[in-house]
């Protein structure tokens, strides 16, 4: 049987094909490197474009906050406000963005204002848009506020110590002077070594004890153990910003001239005064010494009575009202609402509203009626000097003063004395305190209350695009 010879074989046809698969697989290869390269170049781009977008967005939140921070009045209206015109600001860099201040649809109607701050940013192709709201801020959200933390005309410190809780928010353009373990249940700011400081010397501070009348130590730490240890329970902010006081009241004059009641001289006030044993639930009186009452429905008129003189007050309110006095206010008795407890404090639900400012002095008068304790519902200001008690540091002990409401004073007023033995301060004369912040003033204020200037930011958010 003959076998077919084996011839050899030859390979070149095979290198050849194997040498052009693997060029084809190398450029397929450098191809899909150099599409990931673009496609990762693009992605880096538009990620970049993207941040800046957000960044310009940003950029016009707070440029629409300074706005209306800068307005002598919240803007009237419900209309849309462009505060900076039609066409987009641009940025360094060419990013651009573009405001919107929208009024909420209650401002007409209501006390505390609301705005939402839209801004979009544009960087090339890339538009992101964000909105803010926010809200007015008014003198009643404090608790308590200063002008400076010293007796009037005086260097000495008025102290919070071991015994005070203070269960709202408090400011201070002045330094805060501690001494001991007082609680502080709200947000604590001092504008003392801020960028409003008059003294550029001072640094953002406390003021401590330190356990010595001769040795009090200024420090930025949050405590001086083992003297002075204070609880911030809602933090607190030392070298802030200064919130200005308002001078005068010519703001509650005009809304008292204008569907208010306008008083010229010094009058007495009652709220709910008693006519044959059954009190005016609902109403106002008031009458000059010695001269005649008039009484006054206070739903009949737009809530502001203004005297240009001194004012002496005491009574059960219902309803909403703020008295002002071009001089001082005294509190001759109980000053309450009618919906809660003289002692407790507004019940839930409670809608009555008091507000009592004096271009001087508010002070509790030293009489029998206050002889024994005094409460006040009622936000209070004293804007050329104090909230106070009369004679204070004489006689025998008065019992507790206290207010649900706030406190706003040029400087911190003295309403007693006393020692203080550990956690408790004993009174020696004048009244121990019992102060609370009124929660309902942190979202509503009495009729033409003073704003601070400021706004209080509520929500943030990113608007998808459609």
């Amino acid at each position: 049987m003959l076998k077919t010879p084996l011839l050899p074989r030859d390979e070149s046809g095979s290198v050849l094909t194997a040498a052009v698969l693997i060029a084809f697989i190398m450029l397929i290869t450098v191809a899909a490197v150099c599409q990931f390269g673009a496609q990762d170049a693009s992605l880096a781009k538009a990620t970049t474009e993207k941040s800046r977008a957000l960044y310009a967005a940003e950029a016009g939140l707070a440029r629409g906050l300074g706005w209306l921070e800068a307005q002598p009045s919240p803007p009237a209206g419900v209309a849309d406000v462009h505060p900076f015109g039609a066409h987009p600001d641009t940025l360094e860099g060419g990013s651009t963005y573009a405001v919107t201040i929208r009024p909420h649809a209650s401002n007409g109607a209501g006390t505390m204002k609301r705005y939402t701050i839209i801004s979009s940013g544009t960087v090339g192709a890339r538009t992101r848009t964000l909105s803010r709201e926010v809200m007015t801020q008014s003198f009643a959200q404090y608790i308590y506020f200063t002008e400076d933390e010293h007796l009037p005309n005086s260097s000495t410190p008025v102290w919070f110590c071991s015994a005070d809780y203070i269960d709202g928010t408090a400011h201070t353009n002045g330094q805060l002077n501690i001494f001991g373990d007082p609680t502080f249940g709200g947000h604590v700011s001092s504008a003392h070594g801020g960028p409003d400081d008059p003294d550029p010397n001072n640094d953002p501070s406390f003021l401590y004890y330190n356990g010595s009348f001769w040795n009090h130590l200024e420090s930025a730490e949050p405590s001086n153990a083992p003297y002075d240890e204070p609880a911030f329970e809602d933090g607190y902010e030392l070298g802030a910003s200064a919130i200005e006081l308002p001078q005068y009241l010519d703001d509650l004059q005009a809304i008292a001239t204008d569907g208010g009641v306008y008083l010229s001289g010094s009058y007495q006030i009652k709220l709910a005064r008693e006519v044959h044993g059954e009190p005016m639930v609902g109403y106002v009186s008031y009458r000059q010494p010695g001269g005649r009452w008039t009484d006054v429905e206070i739903s009949s008129f737009n809530g502001v009575l203004y005297v240009t003189g001194d004012v002496q007050i005491q009574g059960v309110l219902d309803g909403t009202l703020t008295v002002a006095s071009g001089g001082d206010t005294y509190v001759l008795g109980d000053v309450v609402y009618h919906d809660a407890d003289p002692v407790e404090g507004p019940n839930d639900g409670c809608d009555d509203v008091l507000g009592l400012v004096s271009q001087e002095n508010v002070i509790i008068d030293n009489n029998t009626a206050n002889s024994n304790g005094v409460n006040i519902h009622a936000h209070v200001m004293a804007l050329g000097t104090s909230f106070t008690a009369e004679n204070y540091n004489s006689g025998s002990p008065r019992g507790t003063l206290t207010v649900h409401g706030g406190i706003i004073q040029q400087f911190r007023g003295a309403v007693g004395t006393g020692t203080i033995q550990g956690d408790q301060v004993v009174i020696r004369t004048g009244y121990a305190k019992n102060y609370h912040y009124d929660q309902r003033f942190s979202s509503m204020q009495p009729p033409g209350y003073f704003l601070t200037g400021m706004y209080e930011k509520l929500s943030w958010r990113e608007i998808e695009a459609a």
